[in-house]
């Protein structure tokens, strides 16, 4: 999980005070609640970080896919990130709606599973029904094109319920196009409750931080103080 440590939050000289100030009405604290800000947005990529660390990755999509095809990779499941796709020369009609990550699970019958992977799970309507749009028109042109069954997923990591899911994402995804966080490390072999465990672990260290700078600010540890 990300930290608040590391995060800078709204550069108050260049950009002015935050929205967060002008709600609270003390700018070390808006700021302080920009950089928590800062930190939830990051999460989504740190997670991605963290799955990727502990998968057999692919680094050229191009070189992978033609090795499947002539039978010099016969078997395995192996990972290749938006930024690895990105790196394509044959496969550019998937160029500006690259999703998250594509596993390729490489048997007797070869599978991919393209992937938009959530930290959370509720989202607005429109952005959930522009993301399907993408993720259909990515399997359609790419998949295509490759020695692979394809489809598409949504992937919303901390939560086990599907139903809630499908909810969350606004009735958009069926369930076959839902993944739980602990299905997709099934698939890809690795260890659900571990990364859970040690995203935990920096949770708490979050709270601790948190807690730390807000007694740091004087009137805010002054009116705790005053209401204890």
């Amino acid at each position: 999980m990300s930290k608040i440590v590391d995060a800078k939050g709204r550069n108050i000289e260049k950009d002015g005070e935050s929205g967060y100030t002008r709600v609270i009405g003390n700018s070390a604290l808006g700021h302080l609640l920009s950089r928590v800000q800062a930190t939830v947005i990051s999460n989504g990529n740190e997670l991605e970080r963290i799955i990727t660390d502990r998968c057999k990755s692919i680094s050229d999509i191009d070189s992978f896919i033609d090795s499947v095809s002539a039978r010099q990779i016969n078997a395995g499941v192996f990972l290749c990130t938006k930024t690895a796709l990105k790196q394509t020369k044959k496969y550019t009609m998937v160029k500006g709606i690259e999703p998250d990550m594509l596993i390729f699970i490489v048997s007797d019958f070869n599978i991919c599973k393209v992937i938009e992977l959530k930290d959370g799970d509720t989202f607005d309507t429109k952005k959930v029904k522009g993301e399907k749009d993408n993720l259909i028109k990515f399997v359609e042109r790419f998949g295509s094109k490759i020695p692979f069954a394809t489809d598409y997923y949504i992937c919303c990591f901390n939560q086990d319920n599907k139903e809630i899911i499908k909810i969350g994402m606004k009735n958009e995804f069926e369930l076959e196009h839902i993944l739980t966080g602990r299905e997709l490390c099934e698939i890809l072999s690795i260890d659900y409750e571990e990364i859970i465990q040690k995203r935990k672990r920096d949770m708490q260290e979050n709270f601790d931080y948190f807690i730390s700078e807000l007694l740091g600010i004087p009137e805010v540890r002054a009116e705790i103080e005053a209401k204890i």
